[in-house]
């Protein structure tokens, strides 16, 4: 029974939700389709981004994560070009089943979060080999809200933070999610700068931070 009312909820809420957001991105607006599509983003965090997006209207908009707000980016991208970069098989088949329109390329960061300290001696190691519509491009826009880093078994966010930093254009605007973690912190630091760092939004699901990179670190 609590199935097929969340399969209810969904058909005439949920989706819906995510269509009025995108036209009326209001905190209102944001915050009803994040309840109604289970966003682990705060209101404040998707506000925040939304809002730099719209800004450079139809930009070019990379993401290193799929979830529940990827319909939402694509969207509110609208005539934009907006790519997503997933290594958990589930999520990808998951998300990729929900929208077939999404752009979602599966790749695989070959890490462990405690890799980390080697690989911050050896930056060499962060590179790694993207799909060609992702390495042609200088990107407006970078959201990184994974790969998964909850713990030292998990693959860790050390390269999609390496990676934003090389693949951002000049001005552009890099987010990430989850810097109340160390690893997070640490790599933020060392590769967008603190210097560049235009705010952060506190929350109970992880800090978001927004940076401005006005020299990329290659």
């Amino acid at each position: 029974m609590k199935e097929i009312f969340e399969k209810v909820i969904k058909y005439f809420f949920a989706l819906p939700s995510v269509e009025l957001a995108t036209l009326w991105p209001s905190y209102l607006t944001i915050s009803a389709m994040r309840i109604l599509n289970k966003i682990q983003l705060t209101a404040a965090h998707l506000k925040a981004i939304s809002t730099i997006v719209k800004e450079k209207a139809s930009c070019k908009l990379l993401i290193f994560g799929v979830g529940y707000d990827s319909i939402f980016w694509s969207k509110i991208n609208k005539d934009g070009v907006t790519v997503f970069l997933e290594n958990n098989k589930d999520w990808y088949q998951a998300v990729t089943d929900i929208s077939k329109d999404l752009t979602v390329f599966l790749i695989n960061y070959n890490t462990k979060r405690s890799d980390w300290k080697m690989l911050l001696d050896s930056p060499s190691l962060l590179d790694m080999t993207l799909p060609n519509d992702v390495e042609k491009e200088r990107w407006d826009v970078i959201l990184v809200d994974g790969p998964d880093g909850q713990n030292d078994q998990n693959t860790g966010r050390m390269k999609s933070i390496f990676l934003s930093s090389r693949l951002i254009k000049n001005s552009g605007d890099i987010f990430v999610h989850d810097c109340n973690r160390e690893v997070e912190d640490i790599y933020c630091n060392n590769f967008l700068k603190k210097e560049n760092l235009k705010t952060e939004i506190k929350g109970p699901m992880g800090y978001l931070r927004h940076y401005q990179i006005t020299n990329r670190y290659t």
